[in-house]
């Protein structure tokens, strides 16, 4: 079980990683066991998660039923979460930086707990129509921004390679993420 000075911890490194400190990673729990507590970044964006495909299922004229949508969303959520870390599992072993691999997918993790709390919420409101259509393309457009920026920052501080290269890892991330996407929405239509 996670204690509250791992959880403090990552939330100091998410930190110094939004401050673009290269030393950021030195406060994620690197180890085999950081690595799995790490997905408790999951359990913690899965409400907002949940709100976000509640708030499309019910903007559709014609949504499919809730229990289908629940149980595939549900697997598509879980899907996501351990894909990516099992593909990077082998592109490490591809850039011979296996001994990078729990420092980096601890910090991606922990990531993904900051990008839900803060982008999951305009998404929302957007969904909802909430913000003008101009506020709410803007928003998009930073989001995606921010995203690739800092998750090829990530991944190159916590694997050790060129910037270069990281951005080729947050294509990996996004291809295998709208790949699911994709399916999840075939399944549903």
């Amino acid at each position: 079980m996670i204690d509250a000075k791992e959880v403090a911890g990552a939330l100091y490194g998410l930190w110094r990683l939004v401050r673009w400190d290269d030393k950021a990673l030195s406060f994620f729990n690197a180890t085999e066991q950081g690595f799995w507590r790490s997905f408790m970044a999951a359990a913690f964006v899965a409400p907002l998660q949940a709100l976000y495909q509640l708030s499309v299922y019910l903007t559709m004229d014609a949504p499919p039923p809730g229990w289908r949508v629940a149980t595939i969303e549900s697997l598509e959520y879980v899907i996501l979460w351990v894909l990516y870390p099992l593909a990077m599992f082998y592109v490490v072993k591809l850039l011979n930086r296996k001994t990078e691999f729990f420092g980096y997918m601890v910090a991606y993790n922990w990531f993904q707990l900051g990008v839900g709390y803060v982008a999951m919420p305009l998404v929302i409101l957007s969904q909802f129509e909430l913000l003008p259509t101009s506020v709410s393309g803007f928003f998009d457009s930073l989001i995606f921004v921010a995203y690739v920026t800092y998750a090829a920052f990530i991944a190159r501080a916590g694997l050790k390679i060129t910037t270069g290269s990281g951005i080729g890892i947050v294509v990996i991330d996004i291809l295998l993420t709208l790949l699911v996407g994709q399916t999840t929405l075939r399944m549903l239509t």
